[in-house]
């Protein structure tokens, strides 16, 4: 694990700064719904900034099996 939050365990605002910067700052505090730590690296070919999301094994199955 990399000592960091499910993509799902931030807020809206953390998760835009992630996709669109492809960063958070240090010290944030996660502010969303997943409580789990993050497990698995998913890069998309939609994400604006060419880096990936990390999320728990749960949530990261949820969505790729939404993913179309």
């Amino acid at each position: 694990m990399w000592g960091m939050a499910c993509f799902e365990g931030l807020s809206a605002e953390q998760q835009k700064q992630v996709v669109e910067e492809g960063y958070l700052d240090f010290g944030y505090t996660p502010m969303g719904e997943c409580p789990r730590p993050a497990q698995i690296e998913v890069t998309t070919i939609w994400d604006k900034f060419p880096g990936p999301r990390f999320y728990c094994r749960g949530c990261a199955i949820k969505y790729l099996m939404e993913v179309k």
